[in-house]
């Protein structure tokens, strides 16, 4: 039996949440959608709290601080969700320390998968010489570019991925 605010949390996720998309209700499929989910929401806070902190605190160039960080949308969530889907299948668990668990191991993961679709994506146009670079210094790039994201980014998407981790788990149905 879940508490009342476990039961209002499921209810809404169902109701106005990701919940509402196509196969939801397979658990792997919910988990890549609320794994997505967290990934759009960390991204979308930090271009946020990086902007606001531009106005706030610099010289208020605000848009390159929303912009940039939001050009990783395309790549950050489609790999959430591969993540989520991937880390179900891998580690199906009802258990609330787990799911924390396994938000935190999520966000390492998106970020390690992110690395290969960028790398790959870098590299590829840099061998079919579309981007004047050589393969190998596309490469190396892409894992300082990520490095350099998870330093200024892990404050962020850690927490976001324990809490998604936290009510995913608590609003999905267990079975019986």
């Amino acid at each position: 039996m879940q508490s009342p605010p476990m039961r209002t949390v499921r209810v809404a996720c169902k109701r106005y949440g990701p919940g509402r998309l196509p196969y939801a209700d397979k658990h792997d499929i919910g988990a890549g959608y609320a794994a997505a989910t967290a990934a759009l929401v960390a991204t979308v806070l930090y271009a946020t709290s990086t902007s606001v902190g531009a106005v706030l605190f610099t010289d208020g160039n605000w848009i390159a601080n929303m912009v940039f960080p939001l050009l990783a949308i395309p790549f950050v969530v489609p790999a959430a969700f591969l993540v989520g889907v991937a880390g179900w299948r891998l580690l199906p668990s009802y258990s609330t320390t787990m799911g924390i668990i396994a938000g935190v191991l999520g966000v390492i993961a998106t970020y390690l998968v992110t690395l290969i679709l960028v790398g790959t994506l870098l590299t590829a146009t840099a061998a079919l010489s579309l981007s004047g670079a050589e393969p190998d210094a596309a490469a190396l790039f892409s894992v300082g570019l990520l490095s350099v994201a998870f330093y200024l980014t892990w404050w962020i998407t850690v927490p976001v991925g324990c809490l998604s981790g936290l009510v995913y788990v608590n609003a999905v149905d267990a079975p019986r």
